[in-house]
């Protein structure tokens, strides 16, 4: 595919990187399917470069080494050269030849030197926790260190906005990074299209990733006539902004029995650029989608497929509600599932069937779907060609397909209109999707970047009792120059949906949204035809520019919901205490925070009160990631403690934790219990060990040795209750010791 339609897809991706995770799911198929339609070139260092270049890509791999320091063991360099957005890059990736494995990547300025991206990842070496030895003000530190060596020129434009909802996972797999957002403010007003966004390793202070985006020569409008933030809220209100939809949650594992959890909810229309009002006209952002999402450019190639005008028919359908699937003993063949893609499209000659798997459908467990992939011989042709298509195995349905590009259009080829695209798109969605084409409606989606105008997307979302449901409908791609269409993807839930009966009246919800994000004034950059940028000045619903802000509501509660359908009273964010300065276990306590635990009392900690068995077993349960999103009460917190072998007396929850039983807890936790049951072997060098049960002197011992119970003095007290402040440094302390994996945790 021509290197313009790859910039152009890259530039859709990040220009959409902040968007909500299912509303980037809906178009993901379809852009991933035109990604696997690129070739990847690598190039000898000498070679590259073109007339925009003005250092070689020597001097580029020098500019990274001089602020980077790149691990030895990537030894395998691999360079490559772009051009998009009249912008000339290098693109530097260093690899591992030997494991455990790992990465450096870095993408330089070749006109002016500029670091744009860099960005490095390292296998494991064998599974352990890792606690940050990092402090948030020493991570910042580092990031600002950074930005002024590399942005200086910028630095004075920007503002620092940290993320307060990064949560550490103690989950066996990459340190915890401390991520910060520099963004770029003009005229005092923000401009969050712009900035640099740093990660730092908590373990070691590396620099994990680090992006740079500035956009030069854009003229921003001035803030002298704008319109009240009254007005604004009147035009968001009459528009309307917030559309009434379902919700369908992700399903996280589809070989579990989970059932998809579909939600009535209100979230921001899709064809209002995010709620987005303009503040000189008053009036909503909206743009054409092909003036927003394509450029006028024809010279780029797509790939394309053959659809004949008339075919045999499609396979029968199931209903269209698609509720009432055949049984899983009543599967297609594989020959069948070929035999139904054939009488559809037609696959070339030159072309073979040389793979076919049978996978569960993602959003739909209890069925499954043939992949069926085509690809020409390697030995017979030297451009690789491939099809790719699916089939539901329980319904005989054609439900997506992409194929790679046959020929590249001249810069000649005249593309036809989109209207006369549509027409294609519709004749085909109608020829085999018959019952439900008719429960689908045309959504104006924005995607936020250029495309080739030899490629047209079209996005028909799904309506059920007249609501749009989220991340169902047809996805389809024509290819304006071969009049064909190119690739085409089906997503429709089986499950049931629920009355919109009891749904909150819209002004109500509205209000109710607009109290937890009002609107705000900002510049945004819009994405015009002929590859022309414009700022806009708006107000838009605030984000305060953090990397994610939930945007659902409950249709029928009005909560503010996460992508999971949690609402926010069950969300568990990280701590910042404020009440724990000057005390011994400081550290300790700012890191369990990062974890979400011990939020009882908001951001204070209360290091010196008595801690609860309750509270300890609760916190140790939000520390591993999955109960997050719960919340826990003692019943829940017993059944679970024991389920792992934390807890195997009959304790009252509510009551106070003395120092042994703390130290059985935490033995316990590590799957250390066998060892310190041993009898005869253990000594404790305090002058009152003699008070200790006979049963618990082992479990003392290992947690004393491991640096586990902090002791001052030669007294031990046993039977003493322990403050929050010990229970968090017992905690921290008992997480850094290296063990096997917990299958608990993420």
């Amino acid at each position: 595919m021509d290197k313009e339609v790859r910039n152009a897809l890259k530039k859709v991706k990040l220009e959409r990187i902040d968007e909500l995770l299912l509303r980037k799911i809906r178009h993901l198929n379809i852009i991933v399917i035109v990604m696997l339609l690129l070739q990847v070139t690598v190039y000898p260092v000498s070679t590259l470069g073109s007339e925009k270049a003005s250092i070689t890509a020597e001097q580029a791999v020098k500019i990274v080494k001089d602020n980077f320091t790149i691990p030895e063991k990537y030894s395998q360099l691999f360079t490559g050269y772009n051009e998009y957005n009249k912008r000339a890059t290098y693109s530097l990736n260093w690899n591992s030849a030997e494991p455990p494995g790992g990465s450096f990547h870095a993408e330089v300025d070749a006109t002016n030197g500029d670091i744009l991206n860099v960005g490095q990842w390292q296998q494991p070496t064998q599974p352990s926790i890792k606690l940050p030895l990092l402090s948030a003000s020493d991570a910042e530190k580092k990031a600002t260190a950074l930005i002024t060596k590399l942005a200086q020129k910028h630095l004075a434009e920007m503002q620092l906005v940290k993320n307060d909802q990064q949560v550490l996972s103690l989950n066996n797999a990459q340190p915890f990074t401390y991520n910060y957002r520099w963004i770029r403010v003009v005229n005092d007003i923000p401009f969050p299209n712009n900035g640099v966004n740093i990660s730092v390793s908590g373990q070691d202070g590396q620099i994990i990733n680090y992006n740079y985006n500035w956009t030069e020569d854009l003229t921003f409008p001035k803030a002298s006539a704008v319109i009240s933030p009254e007005q604004a809220r009147q035009v968001f209100n009459e528009t309307p902004m917030l559309e009434l939809q379902y919700y369908l949650t992700p399903i996280m594992d589809p070989q579990a029995s989970e059932k998809q959890r579909v939600l009535l909810v209100y979230q921001l229309a899709n064809d209002f650029q995010g709620g987005a009002i303009d503040a000189l006209s008053g009036k909503p952002v909206t743009i054409d989608p092909q003036g927003i999402s394509y450029s006028a450019s024809a010279s780029a190639s797509a790939s394309t497929s053959t659809v004949p005008a008339k075919t045999s028919s499609a396979p029968a359908e199931e209903s269209a509600s698609g509720k009432d699937s055949q049984d899983n003993s009543q599967q297609i063949s594989q020959t069948e599932a070929v035999n139904i893609v054939k009488k559809i499209i037609k696959i070339p000659s030159n072309l073979v069937l040389q793979g076919c798997s049978l996978n569960p459908d993602w959003q739909n467990p209890s069925e499954q779907i043939w992949n069926l992939q085509w690809n020409t011989d390697p030995f017979k042709t030297s451009g690789q060609q491939f099809l790719s298509a699916r089939v539901n195995a329980q319904t005989g349905d054609f439900v997506g397909f992409n194929q790679s590009s046959e020929v590249n259009p001249t810069a000649n080829s005249k593309p036809i209109s989109r209207k006369d695209a549509q027409k294609i798109a519709e004749d085909f969605l109608k020829l085999i999707q018959s019952k439900r084409f008719p429960l689908v409606k045309l959504r104006s989606d924005n995607f936020g970047g250029k495309m080739p105008a030899n490629i047209q997307m079209f996005n028909y979302v799904r309506l059920e009792n007249g609501i749009p449901v989220s991340n169902n409908g047809m996805n389809i791609v024509i290819d304006t120059v071969a009049k064909k269409v190119s690739n085409y993807d089906l997503n429709w839930s089986n499950s049931e949906f629920p009355s919109s009966s009891g749904v909150l009246p819209l002004d109500k919800v509205t209000e109710r949204f607009l109290q937890i994000r009002p609107l705000t004034l900002n510049y945004t950059l819009l994405y015009l035809p002929n590859d022309q940028l414009e700022v806009r000045l708006v107000y838009q619903p605030n984000t305060d520019n953090s990397q994610y802000m939930p945007s659902m509501l409950d249709a029928k509660t009005g909560d503010l919901m996460d992508v999971f359908g949690k609402s926010q009273p069950q969300w568990s964010g990280s701590h910042t205490f404020t009440d724990i300065q000057g005390n011994y276990a400081e550290k300790e306590i700012s890191i369990i925070g990062l974890t979400g635990a011990f939020g009882e009392y908001g951001q204070s900690f209360h290091p010196d009160e008595k801690i609860t068995t309750s509270t300890l077993l609760r916190a140790m349960l939000t520390a591993e990631g999955n109960n997050r999103n719960r919340v826990l009460n003692d019943e829940d917190v017993a059944k679970m403690a024991k389920e792992r072998g934390w807890l195997k007396e009959d304790v009252k929850l509510e009551s106070e934790l003395s120092r042994a039983d703390l130290c059985k807890i935490m033995i316990r936790y590590l799957g250390m219990e066998p060892a310190a049951k041993a009898q005869g072997i253990y000594a404790v060098p305090f002058k009152d060990a003699n008070t200790l049960q006979p049963d618990s002197l082992g479990y003392v011992a290992l947690a004393w040795g491991l640096g586990i119970l902090k002791v001052d003095g030669d007294t031990l007290q046993p039977t003493q209750t322990v403050t929050r402040a010990d229970a968090a440094y017992a905690l921290v302390h008992a997480y850094a010791v290296d063990r096997p994996t917990n299958p608990y945790m993420r």
